[in-house]
């Protein structure tokens, strides 16, 4: 990044630069979610037992992603900082960060991939095994088997793509990164279309065809990228010593970092445990739900991309009127767009609900859901944003500490009361869920403000 880049983000209208450094990257988010939704509506379009062995892997596989999307902060945040303090050795760094964050997915991968069974267990997948639908369909649990093998021995490749993904973002390469990830969902798309749409000649009727997608995509586009990375910056490969005094160095920030990606895909696999135990429907409906909901947050997503820059520069040059600012364009932004969205959704739901799932037990939670779920999002993507800002802002365990109250303690027991009251009872249960972890964000940003105040005040009086 260069001097004028930084200039930029403390000078320039705000609004100006929200727009500036989030477009670019809000068409790859989209189409993103787009292919998790259509890979889930592909499966869809075959049994409801297939569905629900997909519902199964859904955390598991959310879990992967979050670990490669948290990994990829992490080479953000060190690409940022050798830019700003050490350009000199930026190629060195970036390949320690690189090699570093390989092999903490190389590591969980291993111990994924030895308890692999254990944890399809303790999401309540044995209990679905023994039922008659599979008994009579026994190919789908070996599928489900070579599914979810396929994913952990790609796991790596996906983490590749999101790190030198975020590197380039890092270097100001924001173009060439948004166009990495369109050409990425754009292969993974395609191949899915090819290999699970009933009509395509190459069709195959196989779980096992979704790792096929996911495995050539990600291997393809972590070449290219390391390619297109390498001809930026020529990577350096370090020797021993360099290597191990960068292992060395504190990783705190980053640990707490990687687990607030784990907060979410863990509130999934207990909802999921949750709902197993009550019905199978629930599951297959959430293979499509979780995919469903991350579109209806694109907003706040990617906002994720740009605000933390814009928040965290200004914050640390201490240009705190242009921080209160960007919050307050920020929240008007998520909070006018979710409602829109909600209110869209509530007069077409029984539209979306039925063209989403051909089968009927399942389409009618998918009704339930886009009824009340749209109207938390408005509270659920002020959370979304308001922690990556606070990562900006090196406030990292009360990022934590927001990811957990609303994702673990509001809105798993609230789950669990909805599940016991009624059979649909579950979806405006979780709306409450969001909407405490909004007036939770609310209360944090008016402390922060608070205590800004204080400092500001402080600082004034011991100056003079």
């Amino acid at each position: 990044m260069t001097k004028k880049n930084h200039l930029s983000l403390v000078e320039d209208k705000i609004s100006l630069i929200i727009w500036r450094n989030s477009q670019p990257m809000f068409m790859a988010i989209l189409l993103l979610l787009m292919y998790e939704l259509l890979e889930s509506g592909l499966i869809a379009l075959g049994s409801t037992t297939r569905l629900t062995a997909f519902g199964f892997t859904v955390p598991i596989t959310a879990a992967m992603t979050a670990l490669a999307v948290g990994t990829s902060i992490r080479c953000n945040n060190r690409a940022v900082k050798s830019a700003c303090l050490d350009k000199s050795n930026i190629s060195l760094s970036i390949s320690q960060t690189l090699l570093s964050s390989g092999l903490i997915l190389l590591t969980i991968t291993i111990l994924a991939y030895i308890f692999s069974s254990q944890l399809l267990q303790l999401l309540g997948n044995n209990s679905w095994l023994l039922s008659q639908a599979v008994i009579e369909t026994p190919h789908l649990s070996t599928e489900q088997s070579i599914y979810i093998t396929n994913r952990y021995l790609t796991w790596v490749f996906l983490g590749f793509v999101w790190q030198i993904n975020a590197i380039l973002r890092a270097l100001n390469f924001t173009h060439i990164a948004s166009n990495i990830m369109v050409a990425w969902i754009t292969l993974k798309g395609a191949l899915a279309l090819l290999l699970l749409l009933p009509y395509s000649p190459l069709y195959f009727d196989s779980l096992v065809a979704i790792s096929w997608v996911h495995g050539i995509s990600d291997v393809t586009f972590t070449l290219i990228s390391l390619y297109i990375l390498h001809n930026k910056i020529k990577l350096k490969w370090p020797s021993f010593n360099e290597f191990k005094v960068q292992c060395k160095q504190p990783k705190i920030t980053s640990i707490l970092v990687i687990i607030q990606q784990l907060i979410t895909p863990l509130s999934l696999a207990v909802l999921t445990v949750i709902a197993a135990s009550f019905s199978q429907t629930y599951v297959a409906a959430f293979a499509i739900i979780f995919k469903l909901e991350a579109i209806l947050l694109l907003i706040p997503m990617a906002l994720t991309t740009s605000m933390p820059a814009i928040i965290g520069f200004n914050y640390w040059s201490g240009h705190h009127a242009r921080v209160r600012q960007a919050f307050k364009y920020m929240f008007t932004i998520v909070i006018t767009l979710q409602l829109l969205i909600a209110i869209v959704l509530y007069y077409s739901v029984d539209f979306w609900a039925n063209s989403l799932c051909p089968h009927d037990n399942v389409s009618i939670h998918l009704n339930h859901f886009l009824i009340w779920l749209p109207w938390g999002y408005i509270a659920a993507g002020c959370v979304i944003v308001y922690q990556s800002t606070l990562n900006a802002k090196d406030k990292v365990i009360d990022a934590t500490i927001l990811g957990i109250s609303h994702r673990l303690i509001l809105l798993v027991p609230l789950a669990w009361i909805g599940f016991n009251d009624d059979e649909y009872s579950l979806y405006p249960a979780l709306m409450l869920a969001h909407f405490m972890g909004g007036i939770l964000v609310l209360y944090m940003f008016r402390r922060s403000n608070i205590s800004t105040v204080k400092n500001l005040e402080s600082q004034r009086q011991t100056a003079m």
